[in-house]
């Protein structure tokens, strides 16, 4: 009895000891949001990301060597056009091959292909499903993204930037909404007559930009973000909807002219009045920083004259290329594009080796560029921060408004041999650059705001158009 009381203590002592060895190799848990139970022991380095917010958020928490897939049609940022595409369809032997520890979905393809999910699980890999539903959620989401991948301040700094962001956009729009705010039916499926829930990211910057929800009332499909309202609620609050928004994408491939031809539509007092504007879905719909370029699109579409301000611009003594890209937007009005980096070229978007995606001026530059206002400096350069120049400028303004022909004033210092000799030739002839004393273009001088906006108005007034 005394041995085996002996062996029974040992073996409680030993079960004692593994328990607290298993415990400090415990890095951290949680539950995701399809109820699966994960412990980290350490931090995932080998991860399959199966949805695109999930691949943006991880690039956007620093992290590009530790991704080794992703899934299909994914394009930003640039990087993840170079990385491996999977399927949740694939068999699991693709998967297993690629070595993941980690692989990240959301509740849908957890539900949906449970057999897929269960077998990477029983080969000893990772897997979390993870899908916020409201900006509150998706705050807590990015966190759980750092605590999967050990990079908890990461987490923190996104969050912290997000949130400076927002700031710096809701003191735009206070002002702006003074007088009152716009009430605004923000369509998610046309074909259905669906919105979205009052909770969802999508309401949330719509609401960030100064709008007000036209359908409050609009209940939730199945737990999501969509929510149904039907075509004769619409029409029957019709005259009280000022502003008519609607996501495009995937989800809803729908044109400004199918709306405004709608039949019943012309009961909507924001289509009468044109007043109907599409947004991309990844801006608006998807839990990553870019829902801030959704506020701010949103923004524009609702108060132009204040998101399109020059005021600092026009104050620079010397604008950089960046800021004479941001200048040009906004003058002229362009919408920012959603940027896909498609390896086949078919994207929009450059994928420009010195631009930092994650950071606002990127819209503006890749926007400007594509659009062909300003082109990059050498293959797959923009030199952002360098100085912007008279050149540079004036091809920009020939380029886009094409101004009627007015002499033929060339500046002695202009090269007979420049690549843009006719838009400088042009821009001299109008005197939309002013020359110097002596009759000097200075093709290569850096141009200030004051200048910029100064032309700006010169070849509006030209071509006979309103520029405020």
């Amino acid at each position: 009895m005394k041995r085996t009381a002996i062996l029974g203590a040992l073996a409680g002592w030993l079960c004692f000891f593994a328990a607290g060895l298993e415990a400090a190799s415990v890095l951290d848990r949680f539950t995701d949001d399809s109820g699966r139970d994960l412990v980290i022991k350490r931090p995932y380095r080998r991860i399959i990301s199966l949805y695109p917010a999930h691949t943006e958020n991880l690039f956007a928490l620093g992290l590009d060597k530790e991704i080794i897939g992703v899934g299909q049609n994914e394009f930003f940022p640039p990087a993840a056009a170079t990385k491996p595409a999977f399927s949740y369809r694939d068999d699991v032997e693709r998967f297993l091959a690629a070595g993941p520890d980690l692989v990240l979905i959301r509740p849908m393809i957890h539900d949906g292909y449970r057999g897929l999910v269960d077998q990477l699980a029983g080969a000893g890999v990772a897997v979390a499903s993870l899908q916020p539903k409201t900006p509150e959620e998706m705050h807590e989401y990015w966190r759980k993204l750092g605590r999967l991948t050990g990079r908890p301040e990461a987490a923190e700094a996104l969050l912290a930037a997000f949130q400076t962001r927002l700031a710096g956009l809701e003191a735009r729009v206070d002002p702006a909404v003074r007088s009152g705010r716009p009430r605004v039916f923000f369509e998610s499926i046309h074909r259905q007559m669906k919105t979205f829930a009052p909770s969802s990211m999508a309401v949330f910057a719509l609401n960030k930009a100064g709008g007000l929800n036209a359908a409050p009332d609009a209940a939730a499909v199945r737990d999501t973000n969509i929510a149904d309202y039907g075509l004769e609620r619409l029409l029957a609050r019709g005259d009280r909807i000022d502003v008519y928004l609607a996501q495009q994408g995937t989800m809803n491939k729908v044109t400004v002219p199918e709306i405004m031809n709608e039949a019943g539509f012309q009961a909507i007092k924001a289509v009468r009045r044109g007043r109907v504007h599409l947004i991309h879905e990844a801006l608006v719909s998807r839990p990553t920083p870019r829902l801030l370029d959704g506020v701010y699109e949103i923004g524009r579409i609702l108060f132009p004259e204040v998101f399109n301000d020059l005021g600092d611009l026009e104050a620079k003594k010397f604008l950089t290329r960046a800021e004479l890209a941001e200048l040009l937007v906004k003058a002229l009005d362009l919408p920012l594009l959603n940027l896909e980096f498609k390896p086949d070229g078919s994207g929009v978007g450059l994928g420009l080796a010195d631009v930092d995606y994650f950071r606002p001026e990127a819209r503006f530059i890749e926007t400007a560029a594509v659009a062909g206002l300003i082109q990059p400096r050498s293959l797959q350069r923009f030199e952002p921060s360098a100085p912007a120049r008279r050149d540079e400028l004036a091809r920009a303004l020939v380029t886009h408004f094409k101004p009627p022909e007015a002499g033929a004033v060339l500046p002695p210092d202009v090269d007979p041999g420049h690549p843009w000799l006719e838009s400088l030739r042009r821009a001299a002839s109008l005197g939309l650059l002013p020359l110097d004393e002596e009759g000097r273009f200075g093709p290569e001088k850096a141009i200030s705001g004051r200048e910029a906006c100064s032309a700006l108005t010169t070849v509006f007034r030209i071509m006979g158009k309103k520029h405020d």
